[in-house]
């Protein structure tokens, strides 16, 4: 019964210090791309990752707030929020610092997906790629499909 505890302990431990959202491949190219166009997800702010992590100090409340404003998209939020409230205040070691990076991370999943999705910014992508790109790299656009790049 004891290993049973410490190994759940050990995976809660792991679960929470892997956060809540995080990048795949592609959003991670994707953010390389605009980011070399000179696009940022800050000024476009879903979640404040500063407000978050400031909120973290109360019980849970930096999840509580990211969760009480995208938890349509993250509903894993919620969970964090619950768990960092029954956790406190050990949830402090790692509730602060991972709020800010979920929050951030939040942001820039969400101009991945408003310029892959949305008919406004894929034009703006569009108009970019047109702008920037002086030579070709062997990529078609973005397979509107299921928004992967594919090799032409």
């Amino acid at each position: 019964m004891n290993h049973v505890l410490k190994l759940s302990a050990v995976l809660t431990l792991v679960a929470m210090l892997s956060g809540c959202v995080s990048l795949t491949q592609s959003e991670q190219n994707a953010l390389y791309e605009l980011k070399s166009y000179g696009v940022s997800w800050e000024g476009r702010e879903l979640v404040n990752p500063k407000s978050a992590a400031l909120l973290s100090i109360a019980p849970g409340g930096g999840y509580y707030y990211m969760a009480r404003n995208v938890a349509e998209y993250y509903p894993g939020l919620w969970w964090a929020a619950i768990f960092n409230t029954l956790t406190f205040p050990a949830s402090w070691l790692w509730g602060i610092p991972l709020s800010y990076s979920d929050a951030a991370n939040i942001n820039k999943k969400e101009l991945v997906r408003y310029n892959q999705y949305n008919p406004a910014g894929q034009e703006e992508l569009k108009a970019l790629r047109k702008k920037y790109r002086t030579v070709e790299l062997g990529l078609s656009e973005i397979d509107f499909n299921d928004g992967r790049v594919r090799a032409s």
